[in-house]
């Protein structure tokens, strides 16, 4: 049902029409950055075009379709995923799910389980990185059969950018003459990355980033966290339910303790503070932690701007107010600038060998551009 899905409350009403209308068109392109639903909404769309008595607009759950597209197992919908290579390396006409090693098909059938039972998770299976010609050509046989009384034959393709050149091109053959009785959606967050024909022939839905509010009550759903914690998460999970479910895996509150003392050393100028707290950030040379760790040093200066700038109701750190407020009455500073530089420092974390490096250059950078009121 509709209320399993987070926000997104205009894409599903723009659904809600599509079916009402009768005009399902053939193909869709679900779009947005990652965890915001597109899976999800396309599960639930799919289970609403199929099922056997809905109600006010939702899928009933309880049907035989509906009970099959819930656990992605129907002979009418598929859901395709990236896939390791199998065990005949080449692309064949095989089954490419039974073509699968042992151990990869023990993984791929734990991981659509796990899908099954939270559809804002994001497969991630090693060295699946690209949805196989197979799987396209296992779409080609299976679309045009004889489908069950009243039912579409529903295929939904999750991460379409991770079509390759030739899956691209076996794709675009289905779409140039698909069946009436079918429906195909793609999901991605790299549109870009699709081939501009395959782009012309679907229609385009856009996903937008969840709000904070969203997420946050997300948060306050499936952990034990105070409202407080929760947004300060939220703010991190920059409106990404599976950006959201790899955070709240880790103490992000303890860190946020380390870079306001950090940020404190470095306008006092402690040099060994700021060494120890540069040490406690990177940690075991994570890149994660360091990224995180910038991200809660922008969101801290961001905050402090809305206090000093009556903007209170758009504070993330709420629980930490006094501290912000002696902060911002202590120095002053470009808030603009700092946040851009570190927004441009996250991208080099990834080729940068030198986590310390790094930091230590953050560190001067804010050492020049926070002073205090007296100076």
């Amino acid at each position: 049902m509709w209320d399993k899905i987070i926000g997104q409350n205009n894409v599903i009403e723009k659904l809600i029409n599509i079916r009402n209308s009768g005009k399902i068109a053939h193909s869709y392109i679900f779009y947005g950055i990652d965890g915001v639903g597109k899976d999800a909404v396309a599960i639930e769309f799919a289970k609403l075009i199929n099922c056997s008595k809905p109600v006010n607009n939702n899928a009933c759950d309880e049907c035989p379709s509906c009970r099959q597209i819930s656990t992605l197992s129907s002979t009418d919908f598929k859901f395709i995923t990236a896939l390791p290579v199998g065990k005949n390396e080449s692309e064949s006409n095989d089954d490419p799910i039974q073509n699968l090693k042992e151990d990869d098909y023990k993984i791929y059938l734990s991981e659509l389980k796990e899908k099954s039972e939270n559809n804002y998770y994001k497969i991630n299976q090693q060295n699946a990185n690209n949805i196989r010609i197979s799987s396209i050509r296992q779409i080609k046989r299976e679309i045009y059969l004889t489908n069950t009384k009243d039912k579409k034959k529903i295929f939904i393709i999750s991460d379409a950018d991770k079509m390759n050149l030739q899956s691209s091109n076996s794709l675009l053959k289905i779409l140039e003459e698909p069946p009436g009785n079918s429906l195909i959606i793609l999901t991605t967050s790299r549109i870009n990355y699709l081939l501009p024909t395959i782009f012309g022939r679907c229609q385009k839905i856009k996903f937008d980033s969840l709000s904070i509010n969203d997420v946050k009550n997300y948060i306050l759903k499936v952990s034990n966290y105070s409202e407080y914690e929760a947004l300060f998460y939220a703010g991190l999970a920059e409106g990404s339910i599976s950006r959201c479910d790899e955070i709240l895996k880790e103490d992000y509150l303890s860190l946020r303790e380390t870079v306001i003392d950090l940020l404190r050393a470095i306008v006092s100028d402690k040099k060994i503070i700021i060494s120890a707290e540069i040490k406690k950030i990177i940690g075991v040379k994570s890149k994660e932690r360091v990224k995180q760790s910038l991200k809660i040093m922008n969101i801290w200066l961001r905050d402090a701007f809305y206090l000093k700038n009556g903007l209170e109701e758009k504070i993330i750190n709420k629980d930490k107010i006094e501290s912000l407020d002696k902060f911002y009455k202590s120095f002053k500073f470009d808030s603009y600038k700092i946040i851009t530089s570190s927004e441009d420092l996250l991208k080099e974390i990834d080729i940068n060998q030198s986590l310390e490096l790094l930091m230590y250059r953050k560190v001067f950078e804010i050492r020049d551009l926070i002073k205090p009121h007296s100076a």
